[in-house]
This record gives structure tokens, sequence and C-alpha cells, in this order.
């Protein structure tokens, strides 16, 4: 698969709009529209802003909004293809009056050529789809275009943060960045890919993850 077409014709599997929108969700979308990201404005977004923390799939927006509430001076840009979690996200931003994060409501990969070289901090890519079974292999977001894709709009020093709990994507993530040898993986010892690191928070979904007894692992890679 050539990047362009990775790019500019992604495809999706799977609903955007799971259950209909309760009245509140409805709302939330219809007062949120302030952190909708708008291609126009990417341009003065990072001209205006040092540290962008860019997190894909964000679901209920767990992670993404404790992260801005302690750190009021980046800039944290969500992506996440699904409205109803972008509601729920949405309604939090609303509710705790947040004013540093974006949010791109659908796949990243439409928006990401706009993003400048160098310009994010950190991309967090929290509980992916694992999609287990090797003939869907081809449906998971972490392909070699998409690595091709993101490694030159992070800052050198830069870093990429992935978690699982599946054991098939965990094999799958190792596989992919150590072919890529522009990065390399933050690992000495067992706790540092067992534990979370000290920037992420925990998600509902990796708490019904550890009540399941599975265990998540977390990969840190860094662009030399």
């Amino acid at each position: 698969m050539k990047i362009n077409s990775f790019i500019d014709c992604p495809n999706f599997f799977g609903r955007r709009k799971g259950r209909r929108l309760s009245k509140s969700s409805e709302l939330a979308i219809k007062e949120g529209k302030k952190y909708l990201i708008k291609k126009k404005d990417l341009t003065k977004m990072f001209e205006s802003n040092n540290n962008i923390i860019l997190e894909i799939g964000f679901g209920d927006g767990d992670n993404l909004i404790n992260s801005a509430r302690l750190n009021s001076n980046f800039l944290y840009i969500g992506a996440d293809p699904f409205i109803n979690t972008t509601a729920k996200c949405l309604n939090k931003l609303l509710l705790h009056n947040i004013q540093n994060v974006a949010i791109w409501p659908d796949d990243i990969r439409k928006i990401i050529s706009y993003f400048p070289y160098n310009s994010i901090s950190e991309i967090k890519l929290l509980f992916p789809d694992p999609w287990p079974k090797k003939k869907h292999q081809k449906r998971r977001l972490l392909q070699d275009e998409f690595i091709d894709i993101i490694y030159p709009i992070i800052k050198p020093k830069g870093t990429i943060t992935i978690a699982t709990d599946h054991d098939v994507l965990k094999k799958w993530i190792l596989k992919k960045f150590q072919k890529y040898k522009k990065f390399e993986w933050l690992a000495e010892s067992a706790k540092d890919w067992q534990l979370r690191p000290q920037d992420c928070f925990e998600t509902k979904y990796e708490f019904k993850s550890i009540l399941c007894n599975r265990k998540p692992s977390w990969f840190v890679f860094k662009k030399k």
C-alpha cells in the first residue's frame, strides 16, 4: 500500500456511531464545536504552541482530559472517529471548562498530513483495536505506512507511547518498531513496559482489562 493512498483513502472498519445519542450527548456536540479542529486553523494552532501531545483514539477522554488539566501549558490534540465517545469527551471538556484541548472527530489519517514536521512532542495510542485475527491484521492502525507518516511530525527525541492488553498486538508492535530503526525502545527492565508511564492515566478500558486478568503492556519509543 502506498503512503498517499493510506492517508487520502483510509479504510475505516466498524461503525462510527453506536447507540442513539442521548440528549446530553447531542447538546455536548452542539456546544462543544469550539473544541473541534478546522483544517484552516491548523497553521495558527501549531505556530502558537510549542508543546503538543497527540492522542489517537481517546475513547471517553479520561487520559486526554486528566493530562490536559495537569499540564495547562501544553496543547492536547485528540483524534477519535467514534461519535458516541467523542460526545462524552466533549461533555467532560465543557464541564471542566478545559481550554488546552482540540478535537478531531474523525480518522487521524485524514488530517495528519497537515501537521508540520517536528511539531509533536509525543503521540499516545492507548489500547487500539488489536484486530487479533490474522485475516484482519491489515485493519490495524499500526502499519509500516503509518510509522512512516508519524516519524517526521514527531520532534527529535520525541516519543510515541502505545498501550495494549492483547498478546497478538504486543508482538506486532515490537516487530514493527524493531524493524523501523529510527525509533529506540525505551525499556531497560520489565517494569519499564509492565507499568503505566507517569504521564498516562488509568482509563475505563484499562480498568476493565485488569479486572478480566489481562495484563496491559506499555511501549515507549523515542525518535532518534
